[in-house]
């Protein structure tokens, strides 16, 4: 699997305080990825030594292959961010600004108006910026980090500080991002359960520590967290009626022509070798493992 973003052994420390202590981790390309941790776990300091601003103690990083500190322009022209607590000109209109920073980064004024639609600012295109709610500002950073098309974007805590509405808006406005633009995103955030639709990889990090990554799937497999599979069936009761009689099974839901079984933690290996039974019989037509829950993998990975 290719990696976009490849991080081993990084150590950072301000003064004798250690932000980073040895972490380790990649991001595949095409992933939405989230960079999971407590405030003060290092989510921040990483953010920046990805982006270049700042220098590490020691480890090895690479973006797009290269080192963001001796690479920094190639690096930055093609990825997008979008920082924790951003500055605008407040007395500016919010097309003349993206106007402006697209013909600093070098990309046609056409790009405004796509990013303009993707963040849904169209109606806003003459406004000031002072005059935008916290929710809109946020929308702004976002066409902001869109602009001439980058192919890794770097959100840092894009929905702190906004209330519950303004964060789901801009949940799905992330979740546009990969099918719009095909780029890869790695948001930092400690507001875990809301990313729960966006992200299909994770970083967990505490205290500067690393303390696992991998997709949804492999870290539910290792930490042994209950999910749940979608089952097409030729006949949902029958497979619902074989499935729930197994002691690993914790519940079971039958549709219209499928059916959805929770099964314990670390039973996935019980759970598909009984699919592939169910399969050879030709009750089973196929079978896809849901999403953890990112709550509870965060529960037992990090706060466990």
């Amino acid at each position: 699997m290719p990696y976009i973003i490849s991080v081993r052994g990084l150590v950072k420390r301000y003064g004798k305080v250690p932000a980073l202590r040895n972490a380790t981790f990649h991001v595949p390309e095409g992933s939405i990825a989230g960079l999971l941790g407590p405030n003060g776990s290092g989510k921040t300091t990483t953010m920046k030594i990805l982006l270049g601003l700042l220098r590490r103690d020691s480890g090895d990083v690479e973006v797009f292959g290269m080192d963001p500190w001796t690479h920094e322009a190639e690096v930055r022209r093609r990825l997008g961010v979008l920082h924790e607590n951003p500055n605008y000109p407040v007395n500016e209109k919010v097309r003349p600004l993206l106007v402006h920073l697209a013909r600093i980064k070098g990309c046609r004024e056409s790009e405004v108006d796509r990013v303009l639609r993707l963040a849904g600012l169209v109606e806003y295109s003459d406004s000031r910026i002072r005059a935008l709610s916290r929710g809109y500002l946020q929308r702004l950073g976002l066409a902001i980090a869109m602009l001439c098309e980058p192919e890794l974007m770097l959100l840092d805590e894009p929905t702190a500080h906004l209330d519950p509405g303004a964060r789901l808006e801009i949940l799905r406005l992330i979740g546009t991002l990969r099918e719009e633009l095909g780029a890869t995103v790695l948001i930092s955030s400690h507001i875990i359960p809301e990313l729960q639709e966006v992200c299909d990889y994770a970083v967990f990090i505490q205290s500067g520590v690393v303390v696992d990554h991998g997709s949804m799937e492999e870290l539910a497999r290792r930490h042994g967290v209950s999910a749940s599979y979608r089952v097409d069936a030729r006949r949902p009761r029958l497979v619902a009626s074989r499935l729930i009689a197994e002691e690993f099974v914790e519940a079971v839901e039958v549709l219209d022509d499928h059916v959805v079984v929770r099964v314990k933690g670390g039973a996935h290996a019980q759970a598909e070798a009984l699919l592939s039974r169910l399969a050879a019989e030709g009750l089973v037509e196929g079978y896809e493992l849901r999403t953890a829950s990112l709550a509870e993998l965060y529960a037992r990975v990090v706060a466990g």
